[in-house]
């Protein structure tokens, strides 16, 4: 397992010469200054050139100076000892683990703590669906899990193959190394405001579970709150725990295989053919812990798009439009 220690630097696997580009768009402004003939210098004066400027492009530059004071302070932090000391004692992961379960915790604790059963729906004859949530809360509802169900059949079906299909191997796992934490991080957030945005709503409809024990609330419900926390628990899982190691471990394989001059084929290669490859133990070590932990994500990936597919069918059987 020391492939997994081994960060591999990528700065020159995507070098590109841009002598070409920089000559052409030198030849643009040669064009640009010299003036046509018997033609007359622009009397338009600088404030009204000023006000027809291309309002995109302001906005484009504001926005990229806006990301790289973002992305200054961020590595700000990462230098500070405070940073240091936090991810070189102990270990973030867990620690982030703990706080979405305590977050989640937080949420359904009255109904975890109370002992009262169904016999409180008898108790309150006014209890009903009569209740009225918060839009706020139920459009967090629909938003987060629309936005994730989308994300995860982008993700699943049509961006992964589309790009593994028609991109050379070392480029599509460069594209997926910046993809994958995002996604899983998008997944974890989305699906736990889901669940507790849903669990608000139940409440909300229906008073009497406020002060009902999760173990008493309809099975319905209680099936679809366990759909929701298991899609949240497994993308919390492979982004803290699945990812790291098997990007460390396609950064290890890419440098291997840039050795032997592989990686530009379009998809699967597992060093068949390639006789350098095939004496490596180190490569063939490194190709089979990949495989395993990419077959564990993507198996995970296809569990929390089922449990998402359970909460979309729980939504549509109760629309009406």
């Amino acid at each position: 397992m020391c492939c997994l220690q081994r960060l591999v630097d990528t700065s020159p696997l995507l070098q590109q010469a841009t002598s070409g580009v920089a000559l052409l768009a030198d030849t643009k402004q040669e064009q640009v200054r010299a003036p046509a003939a018997g033609s007359h210098p622009d009397p338009q004066p600088a404030s009204e050139q000023q006000l027809h400027q291309d309002v995109l492009g302001a906005a484009t530059r504001a926005t990229r100076s806006l990301l790289q004071r973002l992305r200054d302070q961020a590595h700000r932090l990462q230098r500070s000892p405070l940073y240091k000391i936090l991810t070189g004692t102990t270990q973030p992961s867990h620690a982030i683990s703990a706080i979405v379960v305590s977050m989640v915790l937080v949420a359904l604790w009255p109904n975890l703590i109370s002992g009262q059963g169904a016999t409180c729906e008898r108790s309150r004859p006014d209890a009903g669906d009569g209740g009225r949530s918060h839009p706020l809360t139920q459009i967090a509802y629909l938003g987060s899990f629309t936005i994730h169900f989308g994300a995860q059949i982008w993700m699943t079906f049509v961006s992964g193959l589309a790009l593994y299909f028609s991109l050379p191997r070392h480029t599509f796992g460069l594209i997926q190394e910046v993809l994958f934490p995002k996604y899983f991080t998008l997944g974890t957030g989305l699906s736990t405001i889901s669940l507790v945005s849903f669990v608000e709503l139940r409440r909300s409809t229906r008073p009497e579970l406020a002060d009902r024990h999760l173990a008493h609330w309809d099975p319905v419900d209680l099936l679809q709150i366990v759909a929701l926390a298991v899609t949240a628990a497994l993308e919390l899982f492979v982004r803290l725990y699945l990812a790291p190691p098997m990007l460390r471990l396609m950064h290890e394989k890419h440098r291997i295989e840039a050795g032997a001059s592989i990686g530009q084929e379009v998809g699967q290669f597992d060093g068949a053919g390639n006789g350098y490859l095939e004496r490596s133990r180190h490569y063939k070590a490194t190709h089979k812990k990949f495989r395993q932990i990419h077959m564990a994500t993507a198996i995970l990936n296809m569990v929390s798009l089922t449990c998402t597919c359970v909460h979309l069918l729980y939504l549509a059987t109760r629309v009406t439009v």
